[in-house]
């Protein structure tokens, strides 16, 4: 229900993006600590988690959204003792965020429809009875509104990672000068 909320409120423009500066690694490390009682019980290893500040200018609540349904979809699905990864990398353009997790996975067929609305993996309907397909149709939504991107890349039987992409923090090109009163 909650995502088919979520999912209305974006298409019906009712979503607006209220940009600010933040640190997405501190937002990714918040995010994962809801998922504590899973990573444990599932003995995984969290990687990139100690990278140096990344900041990027996004709606907060709404990249929290991305972080969590990547995060969400990584731990379901991630083998016993295996890791889930968080990188950051940034070009003249753009700063990118992928959460990777070994595992089983994407085949071919499977990657190029896994942001179709209400779409679930064969794999996907036995692992989780909640979803109905909305998650990364809703991250892909959302990256879209801020003006970036997002790919899955993945080899059978050894891991899958998504990749989403915001523009670049730019710094401000004037610098505003004080109000000097004038000398008569």
């Amino acid at each position: 229900v909650r995502s088919m909320l979520e999912l209305s409120r974006i298409e019906t423009g009712e979503a607006k993006i209220v940009k600010k500066q933040f640190n997405i690694v501190d937002l990714a490390c918040q995010t994962l600590f809801s998922f504590e009682k899973a990573v444990n019980d599932k003995h995984l290893e969290i990687r990139g988690l100690d990278h140096e500040r990344v900041m990027v200018e996004a709606d907060e609540d709404l990249i929290h959204q991305v972080i969590y349904n990547l995060t969400d979809n990584a731990v379901k699905f991630v083998n016993d003792g295996g890791y889930i990864e968080f990188n950051y990398t940034s070009d003249n353009n753009n700063t990118y965020v992928s959460v990777k997790n070994s595992g089983q996975g994407l085949s071919r067929e499977e990657i190029t429809k896994v942001f179709d609305r209400f779409y679930k993996t064969d794999r996907s309907r036995g692992l989780d009875k909640n979803g109905v397909g909305l998650g990364l149709y809703i991250v892909r939504t959302i990256v879209n509104m801020h003006g970036g991107d997002i790919i899955v890349k993945s080899v059978e039987g050894e891991y899958c990672e998504f990749v989403f992409s915001l523009p670049i923090v730019r710094q401000s090109k004037f610098i505003s000068k004080r109000n000097t009163p004038k000398n008569e």
